[in-house]
């Protein structure tokens, strides 16, 4: 018979380490259709963490200018108002300048030989995606099962299929931008050894940047699922990206 865990007795969020790295995986534009992981709940978990780092998203200039950032309306509705109260220090993993113009550009060429030559499986691959993130929808129920090994694995292989479908080229495209992500993530936690950094990725690629932490420092990775879900749940007040 199982039986149901008072209230009073389940586990409470710890205080971080002064040196402990976190790596979070952000639903983007999946946050307001998730309750469990709502743009408010995003906010609470970086204020609980309390990083001296952030490392984000984003490329250079957005983070120098604050722009807005197509596909990743967490950063406009959540993380760019933290930073005015948030006495942090951050970092751009994403490649930006030439090598942005670059990777992207390869990747859109890619994209669009494939749709040329096999619409069908482009379409295909497009219901995927679809459907992967609702069914992922419904099967989340906290922040911290955002984090969890199913999404990694789902995710995962979604992106295995597209490097399958798409072909080579999108393949080593994809590869230098992973590489790039992982080794600023790598650079950032090696440098900074005595500080608490947290790494905010998606959660279809938050297996690969905590992957990097864990070749980097082991020994300071916090388990993301276990510690989001010894956090109270955030305010009710919905954050909504701005118009």
């Amino acid at each position: 018979m199982l039986l149901a865990v008072p209230a009073s007795s389940a586990p409470k969020a710890t205080r971080p380490a002064s040196n402990a790295v976190l790596v979070i995986g952000a639903l983007h534009d999946l946050h307001p259709r998730e309750p469990g992981f709502g743009y408010a709940d995003l906010r609470s978990a970086i204020l609980a963490f309390r990083p001296d780092i952030l490392v984000l998203e984003v490329r250079p200039d957005e983070l120098s200018g604050k722009k807005e950032t197509p596909g990743r309306p967490e950063y406009p509705a959540v993380i760019w108002p933290l930073l005015t109260s948030l006495n942090a220090q951050t970092v751009a993993m994403e490649p930006g300048g030439e090598t942005f113009k670059a990777l992207s550009s390869g990747a859109g060429a890619a994209f669009a030989a494939m749709r040329q030559r096999d619409p069908e499986g482009a379409a295909a691959l497009a219901r995927l995606e679809t459907a992967m993130e609702d069914s992922l929808l419904s099967y989340w129920g906290s922040a911290g099962q955002v984090q969890d090994a199913t999404t990694a694995a789902l995710a995962g292989g979604l992106q295995a299929l597209q490097l399958g479908l798409v072909g080579p080229s999108y393949a080593i495209v994809q590869g230098q931008w992973d590489r790039h992500m992982a080794d600023c993530v790598r650079r950032t936690v090696a440098a900074n050894p005595n500080k608490r950094v947290l790494v905010l990725g998606s959660f279809k690629n938050r297996a690969m940047l905590e992957e990097a932490v864990r070749h980097t420092a082991a020994r300071r990775l916090i388990d993301a699922q276990q510690w989001l879900d010894t956090l109270p749940a955030a305010s009710s007040a919905a954050l909504t990206p701005r118009s």
